[in-house]
């Protein structure tokens, strides 16, 4: 039988997460899900935790990569090797709250959308809240203005056939870390439909060091910039 929901980790010697990660994925209250871990080449001890924690459950699938391949391309390998109709992405040093696969499968039974998204919870790195964050409804017209948009990565899911048509980027989206944001931007403009759950669905960890606090804000701009003009957005 297959499993009502995927959750898709791509992971890149992530050692001090990944555990905490997955267990957050076993602890759902909606059981008859799958973790599909795709470890990208990590030279740590990233795969001996993935083999130890697989060797525990049969709902832990393990990907090797012989080499690193970037987060994005480590997305789309999870995303074609899942074996459900809908897929959870979570970051491996983010956690999913224990109800994130109910409730999320229960808005797509009832609002029907293609992408479903939440609110989160900020925690910083010893897995202490720092802040409840609600989710809003996608603004194409605040996403223009501000380049970005509302939705945390590590609360959306979508319907498996949405990545016939719509994967990750890499090259400079990958390595700045806003792939994404274009993933989103992509899937907005092919009119597939979201919706969003109001109670949080993943607990994301603030992580100094990671890219989201390292990386060139003024390169990130120029290539947010880039990709809106040549889709006639600005």
């Amino acid at each position: 039988m297959n499993p009502r929901i995927s959750f898709v980790i791509p992971a890149y010697n992530a050692q001090a997460w990944v555990g905490d990660t997955i267990q957050s994925c076993l602890e759902q209250t909606v059981k008859q899900i799958e973790i599909v871990v795709v470890n990208d080449g990590s030279k740590d001890n990233t795969q001996e935790i993935l083999d130890g924690m697989a060797q525990k459950d049969s709902r832990i699938r393990v990907i090797q990569l012989k080499e690193n391949v970037g987060r994005s391309e480590a997305r789309n390998i999870g995303n074609r090797e899942s074996k459900s109709d809908i897929i959870c992405v979570l970051d491996s040093d983010d956690k999913a709250t224990r109800n994130r696969a109910k409730d999320t499968l229960a808005c797509f039974q009832i609002k029907k959308p293609d992408l479903v998204y939440g609110g989160f919870v900020l925690i910083d790195t010893f897995g202490n809240m720092e802040k409840r964050f609600a989710p809003e409804p996608f603004s194409r017209e605040a996403s223009l203005r501000f380049k970005t948009h509302h939705i945390c990565h590590s609360t959306l899911a979508y319907r498996k056939g949405v990545t016939l048509n719509v994967q990750y980027s890499s090259g400079d989206y990958s390595r700045l870390g806003i792939d994404d944001w274009k993933f989103i931007w992509d899937a907005h403009m092919k009119g597939y439909k979201f919706a969003y759950v109001k109670s949080p669905l993943c607990y994301y960890r603030r992580v100094d060091g990671t890219i989201t606090y390292t990386r060139d804000e003024n390169e990130v701009e120029k290539v947010k910039s880039a990709f809106l003009a040549e889709k006639s957005l600005v």
